[in-house]
């Protein structure tokens, strides 16, 4: 049973107007299912939920010549499925910047249990690549938020999201990377669960149906029950190897524990394969770049954010002092630490999906 959702039931889905990829989501969402046009909120009582609850920036990048923007709703649609409502909601701002949109969404009449980001990702090497992750500052706040300040992740949706992305990018011959990424930029100022699945990592890829409809597809998938999935397979996927895929997910959803991760690059490596090989969700993960730096206060600080029982290293990564500085804080608090291999060997679920999509099913250290 996949009872991540059993406390969800209203999922927020943010678009940001300025983003060719948010917008590109959006527009699949809409083209997937028969959304509901519904009534914007008053201006002036939008205006007011910004007075009072004030985004970190109302303005853009030098990029965009600094344009003014007014982080107003532009267009919010609905969707029931069973009993979950899927709220879209459009917004003439950036989205990273969308401090307390928790408390203006309660403000105006639009709570929510969940929040999902829809964005584009921007990397140097240009890999292109369908991505989830939590926002969050281990420092200094150069992208929105605050310094040194942590949102409330979604660690199990977060999961699913990054299950069936894969699956839908094999089904479908896109071949891209689905990764997580680590915990970075704002916003960092949310009470409700929170997440960001993107596309990257150029324009090309930004406004590309294919990626847009894959990621459409997974956002949709966090309102079914139990992992069912109600897309049609490829028409080159075999009937029974998609069921499989399926019951497999359904196994790594099921009874998760959650984890703060240590060590990696920026794309979390080991906990992406450790996603697809246990029954660990992750929250926040601190990058081996950032490990130098960051304080006791800031740890638990995600310990408490994620709700997390365990750490996961990942030890080849970490420099020597760096991992037993962590260490012996976490060890001072009574946190357990489990390596990559350790981690299989007490959560594992017998099977590696990311191996059976190589043609190996043999595990891996």
């Amino acid at each position: 049973m996949v009872n991540f959702m059993t406390k969800t039931k209203i999922i927020t889905l943010m678009c940001c107007l300025p983003d060719l990829a948010s917008v590109n989501i959006k527009d699949r969402l809409l083209e997937l299912e028969s959304w509901t046009k519904s009534e914007l909120p008053p201006v002036e009582k939008m205006k007011e939920g910004l007075l009072k609850y004030p985004v970190t920036s109302s303005v853009l990048y030098t990029e965009d010549k600094g344009k003014e923007l007014s982080n107003l709703f532009t267009e919010v649609y609905e969707l029931k499925k069973g009993d979950i409502l899927l709220r879209m909601i459009s917004i003439d701002g950036r989205i990273i910047f969308q401090d307390y949109l928790d408390k203006r969404l309660e403000e105006l009449g639009f709570g929510s249990d969940l929040i999902v980001f829809l964005s584009k990702h921007k990397s140097q090497s240009e890999t292109k690549a369908l991505t989830a992750h939590v926002s969050g500052n281990y420092t200094d706040a150069d992208y929105g938020g605050l310094p040194y300040a942590l949102p409330v992740p979604a660690p199990l949706a977060m999961k699913k999201l990054i299950l069936v992305m894969d699956r839908l990018n094999n089904e479908t011959g896109l071949g891209y990377d689905v990764t997580f990424e680590v915990t970075h930029h704002g916003p960092t100022e949310l009470e409700t669960p929170s997440l960001f699945v993107e596309i990257g990592s150029t324009e090309k890829e930004w406004v590309d149906q294919k990626p847009g409809v894959i990621v459409a597809k997974s956002v949709l998938s966090l309102a079914d029950p139990d992992n069912v999935n109600t897309f049609d397979t490829d028409a080159n996927t075999d009937t029974n190897e998609s069921n499989e895929r399926l019951a497999q997910e359904s196994k790594l959803l099921e009874n998760n524990t959650i984890a703060v991760a240590f060590g990696g690059g920026h794309y979390g490596d080991r906990q992406t394969v450790s996603l697809f090989r246990t029954r660990l969700a992750f929250g926040h993960m601190f990058p081996k770049y950032q490990l130098e730096t960051i304080t006791e206060e800031l740890i638990l600080k995600a310990f408490e954010k994620t709700g997390a029982s365990i750490a996961f290293f990942d030890k080849k990564s970490m420099r020597g002092p760096d991992r037993r500085r962590i260490t012996e804080i976490l060890e001072k608090n009574n946190i357990p630490i489990l390596n990559d291999k350790e981690s299989v060997a007490e959560y594992g679920v017998g099977f590696n999906l990311r191996e059976k999509e190589n043609g190996n099913d043999e595990e891996s250290d």
